[in-house]
């Protein structure tokens, strides 16, 4: 994965912020000014490590399903939120004793931080499988602290700095700018090595260092030069100005926290897309995103410094106007650059330059209504929260809501006029009341609706070159595209089904078609002699569980989907369009992980995954030990978890890791606390018995079927032959062959940020 262009913006930042400190602002050039500026850098860093480590460690715990991470990112953004309004009191309470509140803050963090992955897993003993109001609160409970701690900095060090300055545009965008860039960073950082040499124990202790060290710095420097360091030394607002009302103001900032929220959501849908649904790019995409919103605060802060209060509105809503137009092109942009063969990647600074023009509406609105005196911190925490709280209610309306009921181009649409739409407005407030916008005003906003028409028109073959790229099947339309809260799911006209971009299997159950290497679901029965109670992970295409529920001997089988997209799509294929009226099948739309936690009495005489790619996002918490233990958990005596190791020797030997016995059935792997011995008579005398909707799958009068019949027989055999990819292997086999691989852990995250240079099969 091409990381040039995203390290390339961030030197753009460090660039603009050397330039305007040396070159323009010589206030900024003062010992005092430079330090604070560089320890929130430092505090913004640890920041964004943290987000990404405990969501990952929430949902460990309350599954990755949708209704999870909306909560889990919500009580981050209002834990943040209560912060910045504690903060806020607390600047205008002890206005000179900013810093060394700042100081207690960091060390707070600290402390939590390196507390906090023990907590999560104490925590996790009391509220796993909790319902859905349960995990709101115990998400609220579990982050509160340090959330609190890091929303709370930003309005101390804004009243510390504007005590000095007088200034309060230049000290939110400097703040800002230093922090947001800190935390943009780190997102690279941890995209590239971070995550992938330390792993999540280790990524939060560098963190907790990190925040220990600026604590520490923060705190000398408050000793150093007493609590009436700073006084106001900047002018007062010129007379002629008239300060926006402070309503208006957290009303913007509200706004247009939704809004880029909302621009963040769906582009992280097209970045998933195209990276084949891989960690690096979040974590990519969002130092992309932060990197832009730092610049745009900064240099739009730079070029309104001595502007009046009604050029700071037409400068914001022209913004507004701007992002919102440029933004419906993206989607696009990336699909063009992938069918063309160019790394997505390189369409960053596209991104960049949009995030920049959202970033600038909160410096420049404390700007337009805040004042340098004693009230200032308090004042900007206000607007601070109003945007903190616009970005939640964005995170879960657009998210959770109304991705559950648009596609990415409907919501694309409706982002791009809410931000042209709020603009135009901001522009009626350019003189301090409503009027009629002037002529050229009138006319931006008119081609920026019309550019917005024209972005979203429909076009071909957008999901088509997201997926396939350059491959020739980037030209054929999908069959059927399922878009979701959770999701995409696209179907190939000949049945290949991509859930997220990535292959997922195909409509197929018929062992002479082997379009998908049908033989494993069908090999169940040869080495677990009774399966009469069944689970079953991910439906995808129901063509596993349809084989599988059709087994002669099973009784019950619960089946547990985690995208409902895939219960829309079933009844179109009359392959499997029986499962969903199978009287021994129940289906539960559900995170697997919260489902089997939630049902602790559950046992299975099998329990069978064929879960995705090792390298896919999230895939570690299907494939780790802490995740076999819990399927051991659930398995009757003698029974049996088969899965799908997607060709990975290390995802073979974590299995091996935790279970004595194990049996290789071309890529996946069955295994088991008790001997597991491959029957071949027992399983042809039951595939000879198998009917699915009535139909002989093996029918005697089938010349086909009978070869391949004949073909499971001598496939039986491997198993006592040398090991092949297309055969069986026992573990003693696999133990000797494999040797010392990467056992897949919670806190190693196996192969997800390891997986930048992995070929990603198209089938």
């Amino acid at each position: 994965m091409t990381t040039a262009p995203v390290f390339a913006l961030l030197a753009f930042n460090f660039v603009v912020f050397l330039v305007a400190v040396f070159l323009f602002d010589k206030a900024s050039r003062t010992p005092d000014a430079l330090l604070l500026n560089f320890l929130f850098f430092c505090s913004g860093m640890p920041a964004l490590v943290y987000q990404i480590v405990w969501e990952r460690a929430l949902f460990a715990i309350y599954g990755v399903n949708a209704e999870s991470v909306a909560v889990i990112v919500s009580a981050f953004m209002l834990g943040l939120g209560i912060g910045a309004i504690i903060g806020g009191k607390l600047s205008a309470q002890f206005p000179r004793h900013g810093i060394g509140l700042f100081a207690v803050a960091e060390l707070g963090t600290a402390v939590f931080g390196l507390c906090s992955l023990p907590v999560f897993r104490w925590a996790a003993a009391f509220s796993a499988g909790a319902s859905l109001p349960r995990t709101v609160v115990f998400s609220l409970l579990l982050l509160i602290v340090p959330t609190i701690l890091m929303g709370a900095t930003l309005p101390l060090l804004v009243e510390h700095l504007v005590r000095s300055s007088g200034r309060v545009g230049y000290s939110v965008a400097t703040l800002y700018f230093v922090n947001t860039f800190g935390s943009a960073t780190a997102c690279a950082l941890s995209a590239t090595f971070l995550l992938r040499d330390f792993g999540e124990t280790g990524s939060v202790t560098l963190a907790a260092i990190v925040n220990t060290l600026v604590g520490a710095t923060a705190f000398l420097y408050a000793r150093s030069k007493g609590p009436a360091a700073a006084e106001i030394a900047g002018a007062p607002r010129k007379p002629t100005d008239w300060p926006i009302p402070l309503w208006i103001a957290m009303s913007i900032t509200a706004l247009s926290g939704f809004i880029a929220l909302g621009f963040e959501i769906a582009w992280f849908r097209v970045f998933s897309l195209a990276s084949s649904d891989r960690a690096p790019a979040f974590a990519l995409l969002l130092s992309t995103y932060l990197g832009g919103i730092a610049a745009g605060s900064f240099i739009t802060e730079k070029l309104t410094e001595n502007k009046g209060t009604a050029a700071i509105l037409r400068v914001i809503g022209l913004l507004l106007l701007a992002a919102g137009t440029v933004s419906v092109y993206l989607p696009s942009l990336v699909a063009n650059l992938m069918a063309k063969g160019i790394p997505f990647l390189w369409s960053a600074p596209a991104f960049f330059l949009t995030a920049a023009l959202m970033g600038a509406v909160l410096p420049l609105t404390c700007q337009a209504a805040v004042s340098a005196d004693e009230k200032a911190g308090r004042n900007v925490s206000l607007v601070y929260l109003s945007n903190i709280l616009g970005s939640a209610l964005g995170s879960f309306g657009i998210g959770f809501v109304v991705m559950n009921h648009f596609g990415l181009r409907q919501v694309s649409l409706k982002l791009g006029f809410a931000a042209v739409v709020s603009g135009a407005l901001i522009q009626f407030l350019a003189r301090g009341k409503f009027r009629i916008l002037p002529a050229w005003s009138a006319a931006v906003t008119v081609a920026a609706i019309a550019l917005i028409v024209w972005g979203v028109r429909p076009r071909s073959l957008l999901f088509e070159r997201l997926i396939f790229g350059t491959r020739p099947e980037a030209g054929v339309p999908f069959a059927r595209v399922v878009e979701n809260r959770n999701g995409i799911i696209a179907v190939t006209q000949d049945g290949a089904v991509f859930g997220g971009g990535v292959y997922d299997g195909n409509f197929n159950t018929d062992p002479t078609d082997e379009a998908n290497f049908i033989i494993r679901p069908y090999a169940l029965s040869s080495f677990v002699p009774s399966p009469k109670r069944v689970f079953v992970l991910g439906l995808a295409s129901g063509s596993w569980a349809q084989v599988i529920a059709n087994l002669p001997q099973v009784e019950s089988m619960d089946v547990v989907e985690i995208n409902p997209g895939d219960l829309r799509l079933i009844p179109e294929y009359p392959q499997v369009r029986s499962l969903l009226k199978n009287p021994k099948v129940h289906i539960h739309v559900d995170d697997a992980r919260r489902w089997l936690t939630a049902h602790p009495q559950a046992r299975y005489d099998a329990i069978v995954a064929n879960g995705s790619y090792y390298w896919r996002d999230h895939s570690s918490h299907l494939l780790s030990v802490e995740f076999l233990r819990l399927i051991r958990k659930h398995l009757n005596p003698g029974g049996v978890y088969f899965f799908n190791t997607t060709e990975s020797d290390d995802a073979i030997a974590t299995g091996l890791h935790v279970f004595p016995y194990g049996l290789r059935v071309i890529n996946f792997l069955a295994v088991s606390d008790s001997p597991i011995v491959v029957d071949k008579e027992r399983w042809l005398s039951i595939l000879k018995q198998y009917k699915i909707d009535g139909v002989p799958v093996f029918n005697a009068q089938n010349p086909q079927a009978m070869r391949m019949l004949e073909a499971y027989s001598i496939f039986a055999d491997t198993v006592k032959e040398p090991p092949r990819f297309l055969g069986m292997e026992y573990a003693d086999s696999l133990n000797a062959r494999l040797g010392r691989r990467l056992i897949f852990t919670e806190d190693n995250m196996g192969w997800e940020w390891r997986s930048s240079n992995v070929a990603i099969p198209w089938h």
